[in-house]
């Protein structure tokens, strides 16, 4: 059986994508499953050990059609379900076609499935649990699953030279932090973040902070340590940087834990077991995204927990999190 799954868009969005392959792989153990989808969102795939071949989109949905009709696939799951994939999956020649009922894509599935409103596990989330739905039109049930990164041998090796370079090794308490988010909208106000900041190198003066950014971010940055205090900067490692997504999940791979803005480095965290402190957008909701394997550990935080019904992220004061980031630092640093 030739399997197709289809993912356009955001590399989170991919890698919430990627639990439903163990239950394909396990449900049809000589199958070769292929993806399709954004060229610049595939490192997350690399050494998934459940993926075949990686198809990306072309130019034109005409190119990408043609590529993926000359596959001949048995089955397409197509997990973005707009117009454009839907039309892909149409005219893609396989036998099976599923993917989530809307009015106007319905008719391009001879299996649309309905989301549900409502979560099954505490662990999971809505996105999650809606993946797996497009699973149940081949008879396989629900059962809990989580995005997970696989890390090849030399990424490895190479995040702990990168961490000699700077320095660091694994035995130290280095924490990870997600600086800033991808967006404005996503950022916890950097005023407040130097605060955060503050504290954490106050309350575990050991700690080595490592902070990740985009290189688009690099002015955001300089404003921010700006903000911080002198011992803070001490506890910084400010030359530090990753060249890619594969190098930063590498040495977050080798961090006590990650702490900071939610988005695709706390997802990638999470997907690497790497204990979690995640600060939600007041636009995005904790059934959404505050996924975890490791409950017991990670934590996640919205500032509805403290302020109810607010939407404005100046409501969000550092002092609220401060119990609970304690608490968290207590559980994962030496």
């Amino acid at each position: 059986m030739k399997i197709l799954i289809i993912q356009k868009k955001f590399m989170g969005d991919v890698l919430v994508t990627s639990t439903i392959l163990p239950l394909l792989k396990k449900k049809y153990p000589n199958a070769e499953i292929s993806f399709l989808l954004d060229e610049k969102h595939a490192q997350i795939l690399i050494g998934n050990p459940y993926i075949n071949h990686v198809i990306f989109f072309k130019d034109s949905m005409i190119n990408t059609l043609s590529e993926v009709k000359k596959q001949k696939f048995d089955l397409v799951i197509d997990l973005y379900s707009k117009v454009e994939t839907g039309l892909i999956t149409l005219f893609s020649g396989a036998k099976t076609r599923i993917g989530f009922f809307k009015k106007y894509t319905q008719f391009f599935y001879n299996f649309p499935v309905k989301r549900d409103k409502k979560v099954k596990s505490e662990n999971t989330t809505l996105g999650i649990e809606h993946r797996l739905l497009l699973l149940e039109p081949l008879h396989i049930p629900f059962q809990e699953v989580f995005p997970k990164v696989y890390l090849l041998e030399e990424e490895v090796e190479a995040a702990h030279k990168i961490l000699a370079n700077n320095g660091l090794s694994a035995n130290d308490n280095l924490i990870m932090i997600s600086t800033f988010g991808s967006s404005e909208e996503k950022t916890y106000p950097i005023e407040y973040m130097a605060e955060l900041l503050d504290y954490i190198a106050n309350y575990k003066p050991d700690a080595k902070i490592l902070c990740n950014y985009l290189p688009s971010q690099k002015e955001l940055f300089e404003k921010l340590f700006a903000l911080i205090s002198a011992d803070t900067k001490k506890s910084i490692i400010k030359n530090f940087d990753t060249k890619n997504l594969r190098e930063f999940a590498a040495v977050t791979s080798l961090c006590k834990c990650l702490i900071g803005n939610e988005g695709g480095a706390t997802n990638v965290s999470k997907a690497l077991d790497i204990p979690t402190f995640t600060i939600f957008s007041p636009h995005i909701q904790l059934s959404d995204w505050a996924w975890s394997s490791n409950p017991k550990m990670d934590r996640f935080l919205h500032v509805t927990d403290f302020v109810p019904d607010s939407k404005n992220y100046s409501d969000f004061k550092p002092l609220f999190l401060k119990n609970d980031l304690e608490e968290f630092l207590d559980k994962t640093l030496m």
